[in-house]
């Protein structure tokens, strides 16, 4: 793995975890089968498979 790809998956795990406490906080104001909790649910999803992509 290049140094590149390290700083990458850094980064992408740094995103995840953001967007995971969003998602927290998002449910318990709005609750879990909110439209916006949906949403940010669908995003962290996304980053999810993109993080096991690179493995």
């Amino acid at each position: 793995m290049n140094g590149n790809t390290n700083v990458t998956h850094e980064v992408l795990l740094e995103e995840i975890e953001r967007i995971r406490e969003v998602m927290i906080y998002t449910a318990l104001k709005e609750g879990l089968v909110s439209d916006n909790t949906v949403k940010v649910s669908q995003v962290l999803d996304m980053m999810l498979n993109e993080l096991e992509e690179i493995y």
